[in-house]
């Protein structure tokens, strides 16, 4: 059974672990269980951000741990106003720290200055740290998908360490959230996009952990033929052009001659050697992406390649796989020897250059080639 330290004191929060990761033979304790009373000083400026400040701190205690944070924002108020909540929700307006009571008291109150109900949703950010590395995820379009109404009037029910859950009404039953929500006849855009959303979260938590059901990477080999085919095969069809380069280099159709190819050596820029991974979903039985990890750098890798090409097929994009894959690939990093990796990405493609932040990276500089601003990240491991 795998032990996993959560980084909270709040029972409410073990729960729902559980739940995300039902059928798996994984073991919760928390802070108090451990007797940890250190603090880290959450000092990002998003939840994620704050989530995986925390996970690295009490991993210092722990070999594998998750963290979560979140934060509440009204559409009734601007982002800069001092009363929106964000991610002070018990510290809110500078107060000290509020208990379950005083946060209904204290929004209770906020809301019936803005009307006596207000639209309301939760970003929720999720971090795991596992063998030095932080795995890290959040979903902006679930938090406007479950929005909610809080109201001035609470309920007299409570979830213990939830205490707002006592002033949330769903909006499609009218329910408070400390209610058992009817049973629902018909799907909904919201409820289908809330599914998704907790389906992502499970697969996150369990490739974070090294769980089966989530991503993992794998050598190329005739027992994956199907799977890396019809990958290929779809990039193809979309007429893109296929990353990393090692992975192109080659027709795939001679499925033999390719992959002696791969592990031959040839491919590499002057001879620097390299492994080639392919990113399997474990959940979905196909594969989402590969990575090519040059286990050293020359003078042109230096300047606009990196040590990690990667790519994310057509048709899976957008779900959180960049970033874990990439996650999974400094693993592997660290397994050759790396302590400082290099990633590049063009300036233009903002989504490379956030799963790159996301996982540690820290801009160097800018730098033109042929004529194309590329930037330099470099990622401690």
């Amino acid at each position: 059974m795998m032990q996993v330290l959560l980084g909270t004191t709040n029972p409410s929060k073990a729960e729902r672990f559980r739940k995300l990761l039902s059928g798996c033979d994984v073991e919760f304790l928390t802070l108090r269980d451990l007797n940890i009373t250190e603090e880290p000083q959450e000092q990002g400026s998003t939840p994620e951000e704050n989530a995986r400040i925390k996970a690295k701190f009490y991993g210092q205690h722990f070999d594998t741990v998750i963290c979560n944070d979140s934060g509440l924002y009204f559409d009734a108020l601007s982002l800069a106003d001092p009363r929106q909540p964000g991610l002070n929700v018990r510290t809110p307006e500078g107060k000290a720290r509020l208990d379950d009571d005083g946060m209904i008291a204290h929004y209770s109150h906020l809301v019936h200055t803005l009307g006596g109900r207000v639209e309301a949703f939760y970003l929720d950010g999720m971090a795991v740290y596992r063998k030095g590395q932080v795995f890290s995820f959040m979903n902006r379009d679930a938090a406007t998908a479950s929005a909610f109404w809080m109201v001035e009037q609470p309920s007299s029910l409570r979830h213990p360490g939830w205490p707002l859950d006592s002033l949330s009404i769903r909006k499609d039953t009218g329910t408070y959230f400390v209610e058992k929500a009817p049973e629902k006849k018909t799907e909904t855009n919201e409820n289908i996009l809330l599914g998704e959303y907790r389906r992502r979260l499970s697969h996150f938590l369990k490739t974070a952990l090294g769980l089966p059901g989530g991503l993992k990477l794998v050598k190329a080999s005739p027992v994956y033929q199907l799977q890396i085919t019809d990958m290929l095969d779809e990039w193809k069809a979309a007429g893109e052009k296929i990353v990393p380069y090692a992975v192109r280099a080659r027709d795939w159709q001679d499925f033999d001659a390719w992959l002696s190819f791969l592990d031959s050596g040839e491919k590499g820029p002057m001879g620097i050697p390299d492994s080639t991974f392919f990113c399997l979903d474990e959940a979905q039985r196909i594969m989402v992406g590969a990575v090519n990890i040059r286990h050293r750098l020359n003078e042109q890798l230096l300047l606009n390649g990196g040590h990690i090409g990667d790519g994310i097929r057509p048709s899976q994009r957008h779900k959180g796989f960049g970033t874990q894959m990439i996650a999974l690939a400094l693993m592997e990093c660290r397994k050759i020897g790396l302590s400082k990796v290099l990633m590049v990405c063009d300036k233009e493609n903002t989504a490379s250059a956030r799963t790159i932040q996301k996982n540690g990276g820290v801009l160097e500089n800018e730098v033109i080639v042929d004529g194309v601003t590329e930037q330099r990240y470099w990622i401690d491991v």
